[in-house]
């Protein structure tokens, strides 16, 4: 149960950090396009008007903005976590690894059995 009350919380404390991260940086992507650039941003790279490097620089800008938003996100949640919590975060990669090799050994144990069985 402890366990469930940790993984909410820790889902909630992520969306109550990644939320002005996320406007922030979608605010600051569009800031260093309008600076390099003074067109509107290629919002849609199916717009017919739209040249290749305008869809690459804008597609290359926003997917900085979100890797840096996330790492942002991640470690200033990390950060909230330890201050009021007093522990550190779920790991949640380590778990989806765990899980993963788990799935795997019940599939070769799984594979295993009908061997036998045959």
């Amino acid at each position: 149960m402890a366990n469930i009350v940790g993984k909410i919380g820790w889902k909630v404390t992520t969306l109550a950090v990644g939320i002005p991260v996320g406007i922030a940086a979608k605010k600051g992507v569009e800031r260093v396009w309008t600076a390099a650039r003074p067109q509107k941003p290629p919002r849609a790279a199916r717009d017919p008007n739209v040249g290749w490097g305008d869809a690459l620089g804008w597609a290359a800008l926003s997917a900085v903005g979100v890797a840096v938003a996330q790492l942002v996100t991640m470690k200033g949640a990390s950060t909230l976590w330890r201050k009021l919590i007093g522990a550190e975060p779920p790991p949640v990669e380590q778990a989806k690894a765990e899980q993963a090799k788990a799935e795997q050994a019940k599939a070769e144990q799984a594979k295993a059995g009908k061997a036998k069985a045959a």
